[in-house]
């Protein structure tokens, strides 16, 4: 005699199956939005701290500092002032700051007065000035993924917090 063992039957296991792949192919497009939107909020965030960094660094060293952000190769990097006769010479930062940073895949700088993302013409690049005592040069940067959704980083001279703001741009 055979004994009948529980056991799932092949239509009930297939129907499982079904469900669990419906559910996962519904969830990626969300998880790929997060995953987008993370990445744009995080390099907002970095700059921040690169900015705010090089203001430190300007009073503290008593040196002029700046950031300068190449829109057309969505890269940025800080430099300080170096001795010169002639006026100013800026010279890579020396600290792991000074490196080049960029942007992760899917993001570009955009300039929020003008809406321009890249310049046909060849450079395309922004800057921030820290000077000494404290004050810097107005800074209005905006980072957007292929949507068209991203965040605003602005400063706004002498003794201003680093604002990060959510936005939406047409393209």
């Amino acid at each position: 005699m055979t004994q009948k063992r529980p056991a799932f039957t092949l239509i009930e296991l297939t129907l499982v199956t079904v469900i669990i792949l419906a559910i996962a192919g519904l969830s990626i497009p969300l998880f790929r939005h997060t995953f987008s939107d993370l990445s744009s909020k995080d390099a907002a965030f970095n700059i921040s701290k690169l900015v705010s960094y090089a203001r430190e660094k300007s009073i503290i060293n008593r040196k002029t500092y700046k950031v300068i952000f190449d829109l057309n190769g969505r890269k940025y990097q800080l430099f300080e002032s170096g001795p010169s006769a002639k006026g100013p010479v800026y010279v890579k930062e020396k600290s792991r700051f000074g490196k080049s940073f960029g942007l992760p895949q899917g993001l570009s700088f955009y300039d929020p007065k003008t809406g321009m993302t890249e310049n046909a013409e060849g450079e395309f690049k922004k800057q921030v000035v820290f000077y000494p005592d404290g004050h810097c040069d107005e800074l209005f940067i905006g980072i957007i993924d292929k949507g068209g959704a991203g965040y605003t980083i602005a400063l706004k001279g002498f003794g201003s917090f680093v604002q990060i703001k959510e936005v939406k741009v047409e393209r």
